[in-house]
């Protein structure tokens, strides 16, 4: 009995794995529908587990987020109350519209709603709602910045970094090309290369 058990266990391991993967960055969302998430277009998911109630997460269009990002759908802290009320728990939809960007890392608690155009900066942890068109980073995470100044930095930096030079690659691809030549090993080393023949230890700058 207890070597059929294994086996059993085995074999449901192997499912789970080869169920998993089937799924990527490009098709997830799909996987997360099927639990009960609505999830808008031309999204770019790089996390495994969308949340404990995937049915309480809506995500819009043109969403990207990063790696190790958490939803969090329920608060556990409920727990210490038990003793006085054994059922106590809280639950909260987590709401990221559209064209948002979520940085590795960060944690998005339950009731919180992201604004359309909105950045969440690497390793943050987002207990209250973001405005639209906000830049925000930290624990918990805060304001730091606009969008619109955000577009106005990057452009800025990438001109200081003379990565102007690239323009010319690009001309006529829309961004789904464009992401997809810069994530080839042609441009990895042209990219490696321009940057080994500046010193651009002047033009990093921090926020």
């Amino acid at each position: 009995m207890t070597i059929l058990r294994f086996i059993k266990g085995i074999i449901s391991v192997l499912k789970r794995n080869y169920e998993e993967s089937k799924y990527d960055s490009s098709n997830i969302a799909e996987k997360f529908r099927k639990a009960g998430a609505k999830i808008g277009e031309n999204c770019f998911l790089q996390m495994s587990d969308l949340a404990s109630e995937p049915y309480l997460v809506e995500i819009g269009n043109n969403v990207a987020i990063a790696a190790g990002v958490s939803l969090i759908t329920h608060d556990g802290a409920s727990v210490i109350f038990r003793d006085e009320f054994p059922y106590l728990r809280f639950y909260g939809k987590i709401i990221i519209e559209d064209n948002c960007f979520i940085g590795r890392g960060s944690v998005i608690c339950a009731g919180v709603r992201i604004g359309k155009n909105s950045i969440v900066g690497p390793m943050s942890v987002v207990i209250r709602d973001v405005k639209p068109g906000s830049v925000v980073i930290g624990n918990p995470a805060i304001q730091v910045s606009t969008v619109d100044k955000y577009r106005e930095r990057c452009l800025k930096e990438w001109n200081k970094l003379k990565l102007d030079r690239f323009k010319e690659l690009f001309e006529g691809m829309d961004k789904y090309e464009v992401q997809k030549v810069i994530e080839s090993e042609k441009f990895s080393n042209m990219l490696k290369e321009h940057f080994l023949s500046m010193d651009n230890s002047k033009s990093i700058q921090e926020w």
